[in-house]
C-alpha cells in the first residue's frame, strides 16, 4: 500500500508539472510529448485518466482486431473515382475564426468539380477575410457570404440563413473551423482529420461522388480516434431528438448508439436531408450561445443528420479511418482494450475514498433488448383485458405520478395512477403490482465481470454503494442482490424513495453530501452515457463505463441490422430470444477475446451451439410440438442423423407437456431406403438424377444401387460400350441421358438386390411400428423429403413428414401418395439462386446437427428374422469429429435450458420466433468469419451418397 501511495504522490506531482509544461510548449509539439512520455514512462501514469485513454487507442492500432476486414466501415479507396459531377454541387463553410479562412481555401481546392459556396460568418471581419481567401477558388461559380447571428452554431447558418437556397442543389457538403477550444487540446487533430476525409484530394472527393451518385445519402468519417466513443449517443439530447424526429416524420434510434457524423461535417445528397430544410427552422429555434457543451438544439441536430438520413431510405456510408483503424464506427475499441488490470487500477486510486456502482444493466442484467418490454411480460401474465390495459396505461400513469408528486416516484404512487386510469379494482390493481415486481426479479442474472470489480473495490478499502433512478422499493431491490450473490456494499440509494435522480445529478449531489467527500474523491460505475457517464464527468467525478450488453452487439458487424429489426418490429418473443443470446455473450465486463467479424465475441464450437444451433434447433422443435399436438399425432419418428438431436430436444420441452406425442428415432439413411423401394425402371431414374460426382462409376453404382463394382466387370458393361471405362460420373440438374443405357442394363442386378434388401428393412421397420396399418409423421432437417418418398413408395403410402424446409419437387410426392411433407423455415423453396440463405447454406445446417453415428446403409436379416443393420465404417476423420460436436451440443443445450428457465420463471407462453431462429442462422453463414471457418472445419461429414466422400 505504502508503495501505491508513493506512486499516487509522484502521479500528481507529474500532473502539476506536467499541465504547466504542456500548455507552453508549441502546440504542434504537444502530442508527441506526450506520446513519448507515455511510451518510455507509462507506469508513471497508471490510473490518468488521459493515459488510459492514449493507452487503448494504442492497443487499438496494434490488435489484429483493428483491420477493416468485414466492417461497416466504407474504404474509400475501393471506389472508383467518378469523371464528371452527377448534378448540381453546394458547399456551405461556417467560418466562425476567420483565421482558418487560408487553411479551408487549401482544401476547396482540391474540389474536381464546379460548385457553389456558401459562407456564414460571425462579424464583419470574417465577412473581408472570407471573400478575400475564396475569391479566386478554381472552379467555383457562385460565391456568398453573409455575416450570420451567432446562435446554434454552425447548423443553424446553413438551414435558416442559407437553406432556401440551398435545398435547390443536388449535393451538399458542411464543413466548419471546429477548434473545440473547451477540452484544451484532447481532441487536437479532429478538424484536420473531418476535412482530409471528406476534401483531403481530388480523387478522394471524386470517389465520394460515385457512392452519392449511387444509392449512398450521406457520407461522413468514422469517429475520430481522441473522440470518445459514448459521443455516439443521444446524451443530454434525447427527449429533443425524438420530439423532433416525430416532427420530422422519422423513426428515432433507440436510446443507444447509431450513426450520424460526429463534427457535423459531410457530403450528402439533398433528398436525403431535405427535411431538415423544410421543417421552417428559424434561428430563434436555437438556443443563444452560452458556451454549451451538449443538450442544445443544435447538438440534437448533429444527431439528426444522420438519424433523417438514415430515414430516407438510402445508406449511409461511413469512411474507415486509415491512419488509425478500428472495425467499430463508433470506436468501441476504446472500451474493449481497457481491460481489467486497467479497471482495476482506476478503482484502487488511494484518492478515491467512494465508488457508486449503478444497479441494473451494471451489476444486474436481464435477456431482453428494450428493458421497457418488462411491461410486455407483465401484460403477457397477465393475460386478457387486465394485460391489455395495464399496457395501454402502464407508462402514462408512471409520468402523471411524477406530475403529480412534482418528484420521482415508486410503485405505489404509480399504481395508483394505474387504477385511476385504466379503471381498475383494488384486487387487479395489487395482482398488476405483484406480477411487475416478480418479473423484475426473474428477469436479472449477475453481469459477469461486475462483481468481481464490486468485490475488488472492497479489498481495497473503498466505501462502496449502489445507486438506481428506479421506481422499485429499495427492499425489493436489495432482495434481487441478495439472491445474485452480489453483497458487501454499504449502502443502497433508489431515487424513488429518496427523491431525486442521478440523470438530473441532484441524486449525486445527495450521495456526496450524504457521506462527506468530493467530487475529486468519487468515481461512479455505471452503463447509462448520460447518468452514468456524462452528468458526473461534467461535475468533476471519475468515471467507469460499462457498455450496455445490447449496445456491444449493436456495434457488431453482424448482428446490427439484426438487432436494429427486432426493436423496430417489437415482438416480444424477438426481445426475449435474441436478448438471451447479447446476455450470453455481450454482458461480459471484460472480453479476453473480441472478434468483431463474428456473430458472437469468441465464436468457438459451443458458443456457436448456443447462438446458431440451438436457436435453431429449439424454434423448429417448439413448431413441431405445436403441429404435430395441433394434428392429433401419437408418435414421430425422427430420422437419422439429424434426427438425433432434434429428438433429444424435443424430448426436452415436451417433458411435462400433456398429450404431447411420444417420439422413437429411426435409423434410416437415403441409400438404406432408395434400394429397397425400387420397383421399377422409374424408380431407378428417379434415383439416378439425384445429383452425383464427378467420381467412378464404381462408386455410384454402389452407392446408388447396392452393386458390388465386380458387377461392372462381370456385365461386361465396358466391353459392350455402354460406358467409357474410367469416365467419371457426374450427374448434374438431373441429366442422366448418358446413364440411361447402362441403367436398362443393369435393371436385373438392380432389382435382385433390391429384393433382397427388402427384406430386411420391412423387418425393420416393422419393429418400429412404421407400417401400412399405422399412420407414420416423420421428422428431418429436409429437403427433398427422399426418404420419405421412398417410404411411401415401399409401403404404399401413409407417411407424412415434418421438416426444417421443404422443397418445390415435394409436391409430386405429395400428390402421388396422398401426404403431405411441411416445412417450418421454408416451405417448397425454389432450388435455384433465389432459394432462401437457409437453402442454399443447408449443408451447413447438417454439419451443426450431425450425430456421431455411422452412416447405416442397409438392413439385413439374422437367423431369427431379426433385421441387423449395417453401417458404413467411420474414418478417422470423421472420429476426431466428436469433440467439436459434443461442444455444439452442449452449446446447443444450454440455450434450451435458458429458454426453458425463461419459461419457467419470466415467460410461460415463450416461443423462440422461427424467423429469428432462420435469421440468427443466415447472418451466421452468409458471411464467415475465419474463426467460424474453423469450426464449421472440423465437423467432417459423410457425403459418399452424393459423390463427394468426406466434406469438411
Amino acid at each position: 500500500m505504502s508503495m501505491m501511495i508513493s506512486r499516487t504522490v509522484l502521479q500528481r506531482r507529474l500532473r502539476s508539472v506536467g499541465r504547466a509544461v504542456y500548455w507552453r510548449l508549441p502546440p504542434g509539439w504537444r502530442e508527441s510529448i506526450i506520446d513519448f512520455s507515455y511510451r518510455h514512462a507509462g507506469g508513471l501514469f497508471r490510473g490518468i485518466g488521459h493515459y488510459e485513454i492514449w493507452r487503448q487507442q494504442r492497443l487499438a492500432i496494434n490488435s489484429p482486431n483493428s483491420v477493416a476486414g468485414l466492417s461497416r466501415l466504407t474504404e474509400i479507396d475501393n471506389v472508383a473515382p467518378l469523371p464528371q459531377a452527377p448534378g448540381r454541387i453546394v458547399i456551405h463553410a461556417h467560418v466562425y475564426y476567420p483565421d482558418l479562412a487560408q487553411e479551408f481555401a487549401a482544401r476547396l481546392r482540391n474540389m474536381p468539380y464546379s460548385y457553389d459556396l456558401f459562407v456564414s460568418v460571425a462579424n464583419e471581419n470574417g465577412m473581408r477575410v472570407c471573400r478575400s481567401a475564396f475569391a479566386y477558388l478554381p472552379r467555383m461559380g457562385h460565391l456568398r457570404v453573409e455575416v450570420v447571428p451567432n446562435r446554434g452554431r454552425d447548423l443553424a447558418p446553413m438551414f435558416c440563413a442559407f437553406g432556401a437556397e440551398l435545398k435547390t442543389y443536388d449535393f451538399i457538403a458542411h464543413i466548419h473551423t471546429k477548434k473545440s477550444l473547451y477540452n484544451k487540446g484532447t481532441t487536437e487533430g479532429w478538424r484536420d482529420y473531418l476535412l482530409s476525409s471528406l476534401l483531403g484530394s481530388e480523387g478522394r472527393i471524386r470517389r465520394i461522388f460515385n457512392l452519392l451518385a449511387d444509392d449512398t445519402g450521406m457520407v461522413f468519417p468514422q469517429n475520430y480516434s481522441k473522440v470518445p466513443y459514448a459521443g455516439s449517443t443521444w446524451l443530454a439530447n434525447r427527449a429533443s431528438g425524438v420530439a423532433w424526429s416525430h416532427r420530422l416524420g422519422v423513426r428515432a434510434p433507440s436510446s443507444g448508439y447509431f450513426d450520424f457524423p460526429i463534427g457535423s461535417m459531410f457530403w450528402a445528397r439533398m433528398d436525403a436531408l431535405r427535411p431538415l430544410f423544410d421543417v421552417g427552422l428559424t434561428l430563434e429555434d436555437f438556443d443563444a450561445e452560452a458556451g454549451q457543451l451538449d443538450g442544445t438544439l443544435a447538438h440534437t441536430m448533429e444527431r439528426l443528420l444522420g438519424v433523417v438520413a438514415r430515414g430516407s431510405g438510402r445508406r449511409i456510408a461511413i469512411l474507415r479511418d486509415a491512419n488509425t483503424p478500428s472495425w467499430s464506427p463508433w470506436r468501441f475499441d476504446q472500451y474493449l482494450h481497457r481491460g481489467r488490470t486497467a479497471s482495476e487500477e482506476m478503482l484502487a486510486m488511494p484518492e478515491l475514498k467512494l465508488i457508486i456502482f449503478d444497479v441494473f444493466d451494471t451489476l444486474l442484467v436481464r435477456p431482453l433488448l428494450d428493458p421497457e418490454q418488462l411491461k410486455a411480460v407483465v401484460a403477457r401474465q397477465a393475460g386478457g383485458a387486465l394485460g391489455e390495459k395495464y399496457l395501454a396505461w402502464r407508462a402514462e400513469a408512471e409520468r402523471c405520478a411524477r406530475d403529480r408528486a412534482g418528484r420521482d416516484v415508486d410503485l405505489n404512487h404509480i399504481f395508483r395512477e394505474v387504477a385511476r386510469l385504466a379503471d381498475l379494482d383494488e384486487s387487479s390493481t395489487l395482482r398488476l403490482k405483484a406480477l411487475e415486481v416478480a418479473a423484475e426479479a426473474a428477469a436479472v442474472l449477475p453481469r459477469p465481470g461486475a462483481l468481481e470489480l464490486l468485490q475488488h473495490a472492497l479489498v481495497c478499502g473503498k466505501k462502496v454503494v449502489l445507486a438506481s433512478d428506479m421506481y422499485l422499493p429499495a427492499t425489493c431491490i436489495e432482495r434481487m442482490l441478495a439472491e445474485q450473490g452480489i453483497a458487501g456494499w454499504h449502502k443502497l440509494y433508489v431515487s424513488s424513495e429518496i427523491g431525486l435522480r442521478k440523470d438530473t445529478g441532484r441524486l449525486y449531489d445527495h450521495i456526496l453530501a450524504d457521506w462527506s467527500v468530493a467530487v475529486g474523491e468519487v468515481m461512479v460505475v455505471g452503463d447509462n452515457e448520460r447518468s452514468d457517464l456524462q452528468i458526473p464527468g461534467d461535475r468533476g467525478m471519475r468515471t467507469l463505463h460499462m457498455l450496455r450488453p445490447v449496445e456491444l452487439a449493436r456495434g457488431t458487424i453482424r448482428l446490427a441490422q439484426l438487432i436494429d429489426k427486432v426493436e423496430h418490429e417489437g415482438s416480444l418473443d424477438a426481445d426475449v430470444g435474441l436478448g438471451l443470446i447479447v446476455r450470453k455473450f455481450f454482458s461480459r465486463v471484460f472480453h479476453d477475446r473480441f472478434d468483431p467479424e463474428a456473430i458472437i465475441p469468441a465464436p468457438d464450437a459451443r458458443a456457436i451451439g448456443y447462438a446458431v444451433a440451438g436457436p435453431l434447433v429449439l424454434a423448429f422443435t417448439q413448431w413441431l410440438l405445436d403441429r404435430a399436438s395441433q394434428g392429433g399425432v401419437k408418435r414421430l419418428h425422427f430420422l437419422a442423423r439429424e434426427g438425433q438431436f432434434l429428438k433429444l430436444v424435443y424430448d426436452r420441452i415436451a417433458l411435462g407437456i400433456e398429450h404431447a406425442p411420444a417420439s422413437s428415432y429411426l435409423v434410416l439413411s437415403r441409400r438404406a431406403v432408395n434400394v429397397p423401394a425400387i420397383k421399377s425402371i422409374e424408380d431407378v431414374l428417379l434415383i439416378a438424377r439425384t445429383s452425383f460426382g464427378p467420381a467412378p462409376l464404381e462408386d455410384y453404382l454402389l452407392e446408388r444401387f447396392g452393386l458390388d463394382p465386380a458387377q461392372v466387370e462381370k456385365e461386361g458393361l465396358f466391353g459392350r460400350g455402354l460406358w467409357r471405362k474410367g469416365r467419371p460420373v457426374d450427374v448434374r440438374d438431373g441429366d442422366v441421358d448418358a446413364l440411361r443405357p447402362l441403367l436398362d442394363a443393369l435393371l436385373p442386378a438392380i432389382l435382385r438386390q433390391a429384393e433382397l434388401e427388402r427384406r430386411g428393412l420391412v423387418a425393420y421397420l416393422n419393429e418400429q411400428g412404421v407400417n401400412d396399418t399405422n399412420p407414420t409423421r416423420v421428422v428431418d432437417i429436409g429437403y427433398s423429403a427422399t426418404i420419405q418418398h421412398r417410404l411411401n413408395a415401399l409401403l404404399g403410402g401413409g407417411i407424412d413428414g415434418y421438416y426444417m424446409a421443404t422443397f418445390l419437387n415435394t409436391e409430386s410426392m405429395e400428390a402421388r401418395f396422398d401426404v403431405w411433407a411441411e416445412g417450418c423455415f421454408c416451405h417448397r423453396a425454389a432450388q435455384d439462386e433465389g432459394a432462401p440463405l437457409f437453402i442454399r447454406r443447408s449443408f451447413y445446417a447438417e454439419k451443426l446437427l450431425s450425430s456421431d453415428d455411422p452412416q447405416v446403409i442397409r438392413y439385413g436379416l439374422d437367423e431369427a428374422g431379426t433385421a441387423v443393420p449395417e453401417f458404413r465404417v467411420l474414418t478417422r476423420e470423421e472420429r476426431e469429429t466428436t469433440g467439436v460436436r459434443a461442444d455444439v451440443r452442449a452449446g446447443a443445450l444450454e440455450f434450451v435450458e435458458d429458454v426453458m428457465t425463461v419459461r419457467e420463471g419470466l415467460l410461460p407462453d415463450f416461443r423462440f420466433p422461427p424467423q429469428l431462429a432462420m435469421a440468427l442462422f443466415e447472418t451466421f453463414v452468409d458471411r464467415l468469419s475465419p474463426a467460424e471457418q474453423a469450426v464449421l472445419r472440423g465437423l467432417v461429414l459423410d457425403d459418399h451418397y452424393c459423390g463427394r466422400g468426406l466434406v469438411a
